[in-house]
């Protein structure tokens, strides 16, 4: 190909073997120099001639492997037994290009074979698991940079946006003076609609989210689908807040650090807002943690009680007793019941039981 223009074609996938998904180091099987290689047909349909080639990936870094019946732009260059005094050619393909326009599949089948019906083209199977969904594209804002898997897993790179007529408008909010401030959403797994309509992320309904925010306003969470525990002092909430958020929604959150601490830090304060229970130590954990006013309210009656005197005689017994019969006493007893939490506990510490 040294001193040739790069030639372009136009391929279908008719193939995508059980290997392009494994690896294999030796063997006449291997595929470690050929990583993610799929067989494709160049569509000739002038001069009916349909020749087939394995094609490699242009990106290593991102990469869409196509299904069959997708096609590709192919082309010739350089392969890895290239040397200063030999030169090597493989033909590599681009990411499938949008022929229906739609994010999970984009299929048309049978059209680089030089004898084939419609029906047994309408027979071809994409792949060996491979099962087309109803997967709606995100809304796109003017300057945003989206990427969207085949499955609603989407990135997007927007930002503020003003309203505008026949769009779905942002689920995020900002002053007019903030447009172009930028947001970052991850999203996964979203509310699909028929007929490749637009959808937009929604932190609520969307199985799992994270967003990284600038001056947006996020409308939803504390003060809606937790509506027992609203923010009360922190305020404003975070669907007022105007400054930078990150934010991460899912039905179930763990952070787990392998091999050192988990560290929470904030200058202002840390909130655990539950309607349910907190256990620290374990999820086993069954001690109620003391409520400390109500420890306050025991030990101040038990003082007080102690300051009320001894009387001995008049009636009294033997050896004497609280001058008001020990009601402070009996009252800090009372008190006990309410001592420990029903809603934080703590593991219980063994080693202190075994050093009594």
């Amino acid at each position: 190909m040294d001193n040739y223009p790069v030639l372009f074609h136009v391929a279908e996938v008719i193939e995508s073997k059980s290997n392009t998904y494994k690896y294999i180091g030796d063997g006449p099987d291997k595929t470690s120099d050929k990583l993610f290689t799929i067989t494709v047909q160049i569509v000739n349909r002038v001069t009916k001639e349909y020749e087939s080639y394995a094609c490699k990936p242009f990106n290593m870094n991102i990469k869409q492997i196509p299904l069959v019946g997708e096609h590709v732009l192919i082309f010739k260059a350089y392969n890895q037994e290239t040397t200063l005094t030999k030169t090597g050619i493989e033909w590599y393909y681009f990411s499938p290009y949008s022929i229906q326009s739609s994010i999970n599949s984009n299929l048309l089948p049978g059209i680089s074979y030089n004898t084939i019906s419609e029906a047994d083209a309408q027979k071809i199977k994409p792949g060996v698991n491979f099962e087309s969904k109803s997967i709606s594209p995100l809304q796109p804002y003017e300057g945003d940079l989206m990427i969207e898997g085949r499955w609603g897993n989407t990135l997007r790179f927007g930002s503020t946006t003003k309203n505008e007529s026949g769009l779905i408008n942002a689920s995020w909010r900002g002053a007019a003076s903030t447009v172009g401030d930028p947001i970052i959403i991850l999203s996964n797994g979203q509310i699909n609609k028929p007929n490749k309509q637009f959808v937009v992320e929604n932190i609520q309904t969307d199985n799992a989210s994270i967003y990284l925010t600038s001056t947006q306003e996020i409308p939803i969470l504390l003060g809606d689908t937790n509506n027992k525990n609203p923010l009360k002092y922190f305020l404003p909430s975070e669907t007022q807040f105007k400054k930078s958020q990150f934010i991460g929604v899912a039905d179930r959150i763990i952070l787990k650090a392998k091999t050192d601490a988990v560290i929470i830090d904030s200058p202002v304060g840390i909130v655990l807002n539950t309607t349910g229970v907190v256990k620290v130590g374990n999820d086993s954990a069954n001690v109620g943690m003391v409520h400390s006013d109500v420890l306050k309210d025991i030990l101040t009656k038990l003082i007080d009680q102690i300051l009320t005197g001894v009387q001995v005689g008049d009636g009294f017994a033997p050896l004497g007793g609280f001058t008001d019969g020990g009601k402070k006493a009996q009252q800090a007893r009372a008190l006990l019941s309410k001592l420990d939490s029903s809603k934080y506990f703590i593991t219980k510490e063994t080693k202190w039981e075994n050093n009594i």
